[in-house]
């Protein structure tokens, strides 16, 4: 099992960054409705609060430019 990594920082009311191994993520919003922007896209979120019921929709989300598709996964 390999090591993980995460931290989230508060910088304002509803403005939170989280740092990752797969780079940081800035979540804008209130709890329980924000949107996320990341490496991977953007992404909205809405849902209750506590009740574990969300909807996560994407926005955007970022194509592999890097051509790391035809590579074979172990």
């Amino acid at each position: 099992m390999g090591l993980r990594f995460r931290r989230m920082l508060r910088l304002a009311p509803g403005l939170r960054v989280r740092l990752d191994n797969h780079g940081p993520t800035l979540s804008i919003g209130p709890r329980g409705a924000n949107l996320n922007f990341s490496r991977r896209g953007i992404h909205s979120h809405a849902g209750i609060p506590g009740s574990g019921v969300y909807h996560r929709q994407s926005l955007w989300k970022r194509t592999s430019r890097t051509g790391k598709a035809g590579k074979k996964k172990r």
